[in-house]
Order: structure tokens, then C-alpha cells, then sequence
């Protein structure tokens, strides 16, 4: 074993004379950021021609299937027994694959939107018929409202919707009037 500085000294030569490597050329950075920043380049489908539908041909394109003439309800149903997802009862299900349709004019503006605000209690109630954290919750409430529709008809009963009033009606009448002033005196 060699003592210390004897161990730094004997530091291997190289045997044959290394070649000058090249410095490696500058990057212009304003080419480096135009790539970053540039917009993807996409190829999209040919489109179809518009013109080639009669106006009643393209009004029915417009929409989506569940609004074809002839059809009684939205989605398609049917009715199965519950079965237990994660120990939880399903109730309601609702495929990944049953979407909103995305309504727009011929000028591809968006036609036949709403705002929804949608209640936490309701979004518990979805939660606790899907037994799934987190349901696709605008289609599990069109697809509820439309098949309870179809089946208020054939059931030949009625429902009676009013607004839940108990004792803090008052106070949450006060609490949004300061909430909305307050908002207003802030713009």
C-alpha cells in the first residue's frame, strides 16, 4: 500500500497523445425556442362537405341519436339487478363510453348548453349509486331525468318537485344577499 501522497502521485498517464476533441457548437436559442413554442403540426381527416345535406338532412345530423324522431327516451336502458362494487351496491351505471353529445350550429358554434350547478348531496346520491368516486355526473343526471320521464309516463304517476325550506331559510337568505353585495362592491 503506498502512503497518501505516493497514492495521489501515480496517477495513470495516457500512453498514446488523445486526440483535441472539438468544442461542441453553440445552440442559437432562438432556434431552441422556436421549436418549444411552436404549434404542433396536426393532419386532420378530409372534411365533408356541408353543402351536400338538405337543410332537414343536416338539421338531424345536428343532434345527437338519442334526439332521432321515433325515439322514446335519450339513452338506452335496461334494467338489471344491483350488483356490489367494492362492497357498495350499484344502482346506477353509467358506461365510460355514454357521453353528452357536443351540440353545435352549422357555424360550429355550441348550441344547447346550461350551466349546472350540481348539489354535493346530489353528487353523493350519484356517487352512492355508481359506488364510484368519481362518475361521469352531467350524463348520470340526463340519463336519471330522462328514464325517470319514461317511466313517470308508463307508470302513470306524478312527481311533485318543491324547494327543501326548514328553519335557516331566513339566514341563508341574508348570508347570500351579503355575498352577492360584497362581490359587487369588489368589481
Amino acid at each position: 500500500m503506498l502512503p497518501l501522497p505516493d497514492l495521489m502521485a501515480a496517477k495513470k498517464t495516457p500512453a498514446k497523445k488523445a486526440f483535441a476533441k472539438k468544442a461542441p457548437a453553440r445552440k442559437d436559442l432562438f432556434k431552441a425556442a422556436k421549436v418549444v413554442h411552436a404549434k404542433p403540426e396536426r393532419t386532420y381527416a378530409p372534411l365533408i362537405d356541408l353543402d351536400q345535406f338538405s337543410e332537414e338532412e343536416l338539421a338531424e345530423l345536428l343532434v345527437a341519436a338519442g334526439d332521432a324522431p321515433g325515439r322514446k327516451t335519450y339513452f338506452d336502458y335496461s334494467e338489471e339487478k344491483p350488483f356490489a362494487r367494492s362492497g357498495k351496491k350499484v344502482h346506477l351505471e353509467v358506461g365510460r363510453g355514454s357521453q353528452m353529445f357536443d351540440y353545435r350550429d352549422v357555424h360550429g358554434a355550441r348550441t344547447e348548453r346550461t350551466m349546472v350547478t350540481v348539489p354535493p348531496k346530489l353528487r353523493r346520491q350519484i356517487q352512492d349509486l355508481t359506488a364510484e368516486e368519481s362518475p361521469v355526473i352531467t350524463t348520470a343526471i340526463i340519463a336519471l331525468a330522462s328514464w325517470a320521464c319514461q317511466e313517470l309516463k308508463r307508470s302513470k304517476r306524478r312527481l311533485v318537485v318543491a324547494t327543501a325550506i326548514d328553519d335557516l331559510d331566513p339566514l341563508r337568505k341574508q348570508v347570500r344577499k351579503a355575498i352577492v353585495g360584497q362581490a359587487r362592491k369588489n368589481k
